[in-house]
């Protein structure tokens, strides 16, 4: 063969080779706040050129409202979905547990929750039907915000106007069980109903601080109660049957892989947050809220809200850092 055309005879065999390998293409849709120019919008550009290796080739669809891109994958208009844990809960339960009140203590109980959450062993648990958890990205400790710091325990809440996701008939009834106002909020009404005074308590993760612009409704005299409720989290779903078989496993090692990176992220958004704003309450305050939260969980458990199953793991893991606790030597048996 001449000398000159045996590179275009290779550049030639090269892309006959290439073509042979047809990437699946699969629409994920994106929840973000912010829109296309938000954080979870731009992380999710590094899991698409992730995602060609495992022969997926993703095109994304990003919208500011969860409940729109909730019901988008749900009507099978996406393969994907990134949503909260809030809204996972409603199709694969196990993962839609994480957010347990007090279920998670600290970042170090989260690290070891997520480690164990993306192992093999734990796969069939990220499977509900035709649905999948291919991943778990941290989004901080929630907090409650209050506009009046003085309210620092259950007991000065009642009376006070607390913010419910709109669609979460449980969190109405915990509110009411304390003998506070439920107020139904969206992820976009939250923060300027917050701001405006048309709620006292808002829980809310650290990380909204900034975006929601927090210190609005925080100024004069209100506070963040250094205590946190749970840990939040986002999580990509997809239709199992719409990808390869071990597209799940590989996706959710992935975001294990990356989980330092994100909660880098977190404690530099805590960190910015003005430390006037932060109340500090008695540790006998604390007991007695981890007694409540115990019996919230077991109730929610028992109401078919929570799985028993992501409950019991969790009780494993905060017994494993601290053997000492009431509920390791005594364990309710009713989950």
């Amino acid at each position: 063969m001449n000398r000159m055309l045996r590179p275009l005879a290779f550049l030639f065999l090269l892309l006959c080779s290439s073509s042979l390998f047809a990437y699946e293409k699969r629409t994920l849709c994106v929840w973000d706040i912010v829109g296309n120019a938000g954080p979870i919008a731009d992380a999710v550009k590094e899991y698409q050129l992730e995602a060609l290796k495992w022969g997926v080739d993703f095109q994304v669809v990003v919208n500011t409202s969860e409940r729109v891109i909730t019901e988008q994958f749900r009507a099978k208009q996406c393969d994907a979905a990134v949503v909260s844990e809030l809204r996972i809960r409603n199709f694969v339960k196990f993962a839609g547990s994480l957010f347990a009140v007090g279920g998670i203590p600290d970042f170090d109980h989260l690290r070891l929750m997520h480690q164990l959450l993306a192992t093999p062993q734990s796969a069939d648990k990220m499977r509900e039907g035709p649905f999948e958890i291919a991943g778990i990205v941290p989004g901080g400790a929630v907090y409650v915000f209050v506009r009046d710091r003085s309210i620092n325990s259950l007991q000065k809440a009642v009376g006070r106007k607390v913010a419910v996701m709109g669609d979460d008939k449980y969190q109405q009834q915990m509110v009411e069980l304390i003998g506070a106002t439920p107020v139904s909020v969206t992820e976009a009404t939250a923060g300027s109903m917050f701001n405006n005074g048309a709620l006292d308590v808002l829980p809310a993760p650290a990380v909204a601080y900034g975006p929601l612009e927090l210190y609005r409704g925080l100024a004069p005299d209100g506070g963040i109660i250094r205590f946190p409720l749970s840990q939040i989290s986002a999580q990509v779903i997809f239709w199992h049957e719409r990808f390869p078989k071990d597209y799940g496993q590989k996706s959710r090692e992935y975001f294990y892989a990356n989980f330092d990176r994100a909660l880098h992220e977190i404690t530099k958004a805590e960190s910015q947050i003005d430390e006037k704003w932060w109340v500090d309450i008695p540790d006998a305050d604390k007991a007695q809220y981890d007694t409540l939260m115990d019996e919230v969980r077991i109730q929610a458990v028992q109401a078919g809200y929570w799985d028993g199953e992501m409950i019991k793991l969790q009780r494993r893991v905060r017994c494993k850092f601290d053997p000492k606790r009431a509920e390791c030597s005594k364990p309710r048996d009713v989950l």
